[in-house]
């Protein structure tokens, strides 16, 4: 861990202690592969709330800087929001260990393609998650041009966005599995006018040749059957973001063609 971070970490270790509640916060620490459930447990078997907030800390202080910036985030989670104020001005000019900008190997055409898409940046303080993100891509990739889906899940505020966007800002990938381009959709809880909105910027969106007359859909029905038609011909990818259930997942577009 870099000397400011840790000079940070130790200055307000005593107001940390005093006030965080562990269990939340390790979640987002595990999610993020910086934290063990080895570790969690022996945090757990402290005694009381300051302890277990002791522990934590001196665990955090014999990590890396992902381990700070991981921290860090989860405080801003769970509503830490003073005490994550406190840890601001320490926080890594880098997100790992290696000191490898984190925007290292984003090519152009990369930054074009998920700009156009809708894909949301990287957050300012991001912590890498090689394996994760590793894991998506080969589920991607095996799906081999076939159409089908790749579902993230976890808890509210676990990364799931982030690991999504990570997975496909990757040169390679795109060009071999995206040739239509990647498409950014948050739906979350919609009613049949909210949903039929989405649905129309999304036809839109994958038909800019204007293939279709210039006329949006009228309903639901009609969305979903010009949508099948416009996935199959431009091959894109599309993610889902803040959807709630698995019946919410499979409601919103039943294409065969999506991914």
């Amino acid at each position: 861990m870099d000397a400011k971070a840790r000079n940070c970490l130790l200055q307000h270790r005593e107001a940390l202690e005093k006030d965080i509640k562990t269990s939340y916060i390790m979640d987002h620490m595990i999610s993020d592969s910086v934290l063990t459930i080895v570790e969690e447990e022996k945090v757990k078997s402290q005694t009381t709330q300051y302890q277990r907030a002791a522990a934590l800390i001196t665990m955090i202080l014999n990590k890396d800087n992902g381990a700070y910036i991981s921290f860090y985030n989860a405080l801003l989670h769970e509503g830490y929001k003073d005490l994550a104020a406190l840890l601001h001005s320490g926080l890594p000019l880098v997100s790992s260990s290696s000191g490898k900008d984190t925007d290292g190997g984003i090519t152009s055409f990369v930054r074009t393609v998920l700009c156009e898409g809708g894909v949301p940046q990287r957050p300012v303080v991001f912590v890498t998650r090689k394996k994760l993100v590793n894991a998506i891509q080969q589920k991607l990739w095996k799906l081999n041009g076939d159409p089908g889906w790749v579902t993230i899940y976890g808890m509210a505020g676990c990364g799931k966005s982030v690991l999504a966007a990570e997975a496909v800002r990757d040169h390679s990938l795109l060009e071999g599995c995206f040739p239509g381009g990647v498409h950014w959709v948050s739906v979350g809880k919609q009613d049949k006018s909210g949903l039929l909105m989405k649905l129309q910027n999304l036809c839109t969106r994958l038909d800019q040749e204007e293939s279709f007359s210039q006329r949006l859909p009228l309903n639901i029905e009609e969305a979903k059957d010009r949508l099948r038609v416009l996935m199959l011909r431009k091959h894109p990818r599309y993610r889902r973001s803040n959807v709630g259930s698995v019946g919410d997942l499979t409601g919103i577009l039943r294409t065969p063609c999506s991914r």
